[in-house]
């Protein structure tokens, strides 16, 4: 593959998702949490039992800006924070029951939008962009190792 067009369909991955979220915002659900702390929250939950460091990794924050967050959804009473049961040194973060149900709040809310945003497409292409997301998040887990 050209090296010039793996750089342009790399490059338009943040277009792509930009359009499918910059207007999805979390007004109606009088929820506690800004967009930032949404992304978050959303990532403990799937990733449940990660390091902060990987948690940090995969929302796309720097460690500093991170640990901020991270310091407000515990103080706001979202998640906690444990030891690595199998390496004390790190610190895991669990959602809280709270933490929990405004997380499940907001996959919900995500899905409404997404089914919003794919009803433009027709069958086809809703199937083809599926299929391209399948598939990248298949190389992304390969590439990881």
């Amino acid at each position: 593959m050209n090296e010039k067009r793996l750089i342009d369909i790399i490059s338009a991955i943040p277009s792509i998702l930009h359009a499918l979220f910059h207007d999805i915002g979390t007004a109606g659900l009088d929820l506690p949490v800004n967009r930032t702390q949404s992304r978050v929250l959303v990532v403990i939950e799937r990733l449940s039992g990660v390091t902060m460091t990987q948690i940090s990794h995969m929302s796309g924050l720097e460690k500093g800006s991170f640990t901020a967050v991270a310091d407000k959804l515990i103080a706001m009473g979202l998640v906690k924070r444990e030891r690595d049961p199998s390496d004390r040194r790190k610190i895991i973060l669990r959602l809280t029951r709270e933490g929990d149900e405004v997380t499940r709040k907001l996959i919900q809310k995500a899905e409404s939008h997404l089914e919003r945003k794919l009803s433009r497409l027709d069958d086809s292409e809703r199937r083809e962009l599926m299929d391209a997301f399948a598939v990248l998040s298949h190389y992304a887990e390969k590439l990881k190792k």
